[in-house]
């Protein structure tokens, strides 16, 4: 299953809604020349990762590495679990069907899959093909009815579970099993261009209740099925260790042990690879980027990538919300110095000169198709933000904006830690006070940001990012107004709902990008995300270890990461 992924702004960085066609990227052109920058705009289909063949590797060694926010659910199906530093680890241990290179194209994952394949475009119909022998570690086999578990739970017909997206799986009409107990046979009711997307797997004791999917893996995962299994959680700690699992039947993965360490604060995450402690850290943000770049070329590397990731501010529209008004909304878009936000956060960074704005709703800016569709509402203008608050009926009295006696403010929550959302703030109140808005901070557990406060709605405004993958249609439940991911209080337009429809179902990819821009044109104006920037990924890391690193499009081969022979890490 291929969902985007929320990250958490803080010692790991960004991410994105969805992405284009699979292979579909590109260099962008032009830019605007942000400072702290050097070279050029990295093309959508490279990624760094050191590749080496496994003749080229040793075996064993540790993986120190650490996230910013221990898992709150291991369940990576449900709303809870759909986020970033938890999937990464789930990689390790739980059965990913399909696999990415770094261009964006998808095949079966051979370790997997032996096929997965359309039968027919209309009425669409694909098989998916299982490998013989797969168990779960709980001794039930891998099979037809673990594809049918994520089809029929994941399809919206059962609202107790908490599921990520129905999106896709709201389009099935029946799955059955095929020519034997390892073939899934699914039909559809009507087509969708990205049905590879929807291919996975789920163990029966997950799919069996709404209380086992919901809360069944809050503590661990309780079923794994991947070339590691879990040696150790220590919740208190923060701390993940896994090994090998002497079970898997697939490529022997060449590492003895990983070991993820949550550091929710980025400086001590720096200090933690400074004083040896880590192997490789994601120093997307300055806070640990600045730290640790002069040990680059003394051990240490740098690996960079641009990738389907991006940042963005999320406006709360829900009914009695200060931003239920549309209008309110736009005026803060109007009010926000976007390119102040940037820089008050990556000036530092190694960002290339000609980096290009974030100027669209869902496709970043080295994908083909992608085009500014932001017209005036990404333009920064505090008179036009003034004019819209005055169409919706506040008046100014001390330079505050005023609407039946009450001056507008709002409540910008983020995540402990963050010094992306730290060195975002001052720049966002600022802005936003100069427009006559005040903001009112409020600073939360990274595990509670989005359990507790952005999916139940108690929030104005946050900053978080979406890590994306090549599946166009894999965002629209960020967009549509009953969409599960939409944190926006649910808003959006009946247009903007046919127009992703659209686009799901049209296999033409010029035809397919056109609904998708237009698309992007309609959100600008609802109002409800505000991209900020498209987040290259930077990682420093120790210069031996390979297969690894900033992946862009790519998924992570764990068979395959390690360290190159002779190596000191392997002893």
């Amino acid at each position: 299953m291929q969902l985007n992924r929320r990250t958490l702004l803080g010692a790991t960085a960004l991410g994105l809604a969805s992405l284009a066609v699979a292979g579909c990227t590109k260099a962008p052109e032009g830019g605007s020349n942000q400072p702290g920058g050097s070279g050029g705009a990295i093309a959508g289909h490279v990624n760094d990762m050191n590749p080496k063949e496994r003749g080229e590797m040793g075996e064993g060694g540790t993986l120190r590495l650490t996230n910013n926010a221990y898992p709150a659910n291991w369940n990576t199906f449900h709303s809870d679990g759909n986020e970033v530093n938890t999937n990464d680890i789930m990689l390790t241990l739980y059965p990913a069907l399909t696999r990415i290179d770094a261009s964006g194209k998808v095949e079966a994952n051979p370790e997997y899959a032996k096929r997965i394949e359309q039968k027919s475009a209309d009425p669409l119909v694909i098989e998916i093909e299982l490998k013989e022998g797969l168990k779960w570690s709980d001794g039930t086999p891998i099979d037809y009815k673990s594809i049918e578990n994520v089809f029929l739970t994941m399809n919206g017909s059962k609202p107790d579970y908490g599921i990520v997206s129905s999106e896709g799986y709201n389009k099935v009409d029946k799955i059955e099993k095929g020519a034997n107990d390892l073939t899934a046979v699914v039909t559809f009711k009507e087509k969708y261009a990205d049905w590879i997307g929807l291919v996975a797997v789920m163990p029966d004791s997950l799919a069996a209740t709404a209380a086992a999917f919901n809360e069944g893996w809050l503590e661990s995962p309780k079923v794994t099925a991947g070339p590691f299994k879990v040696d150790a959680l220590d919740p208190a700690n923060k701390t993940v260790t896994i090994v090998p699992d002497p079970n898997w039947t697939g490529t022997k993965p060449l590492l003895s042990k990983v070991l993820w360490t949550t550091i929710e604060d980025p400086s001590a995450a720096a200090t933690s690879y400074k004083n040896g402690q880590l192997d490789a850290i994601e120093t997307s943000v300055p806070a640990t980027y600045t730290v640790l770049k002069d040990l680059v070329g003394k051990g240490s590397v740098l690996r960079k990538a641009a990738g389907p990731n991006w940042t963005h501010l999320t406006l709360n529209g829900a009914e009695g919300r200060p931003l239920a008004d549309e209008k309110v909304r736009q005026a803060v878009f109007r009010a926000v110095d976007r390119k102040e936000v940037f820089l008050a956060v990556h000036a530092a960074m190694p960002y290339p000169s000609d980096l290009t704005q974030q100027n669209h709703q869902i496709l970043v800016t080295n994908q083909d198709g992608y085009k500014d569709t932001s017209g005036d509402y990404g333009k920064y203008d505090i008179e036009a933000a003034k004019k819209l608050l005055t169409e919706a009926g506040f008046t100014f009295e001390g330079g505050k904006a005023v609407k039946d006696g009450k001056p507008l403010e709002i409540t910008y929550v983020y995540n402990d830690g963050s010094k992306t959302n730290e060195a975002v703030i001052p720049v966002v109140k600022e802005s936003l006070g100069k427009a006559g808005i005040t903001l009112n901070v409020q600073k939360v557990p990274p595990t509670d940001l989005f359990a507790k406060f952005v999916i139940p709605g108690n929030y104005d405004i946050t900053l978080f990012g979406w890590a994306g993958n090549p599946y166009l249609s894999s965002g629209d439940a960020i967009w549509k107004r009953k969409g599960e991911q939409n944190f926006s209080g649910k808003i959006g337009t009946e247009e903007i709902d046919k127009l992703l429809d659209q686009a799901s179902v049209e296999t033409d990819p010029k035809k397919r990008i056109d609904f998708i821009n237009q698309a992007s044109e309609k959100l600008w104006a609802v109002a409800g995300t505000l991209p900020l920037w498209q987040a290259y990924t930077f990682f420093i890391q120790d210069k031996d270890l390979a297969n690894f690193g900033a992946r862009g499009f790519a998924t992570v081969d764990w068979t395959k990461v390690g360290y190159v022979k002779d190596s000191p890490k392997l002893k």
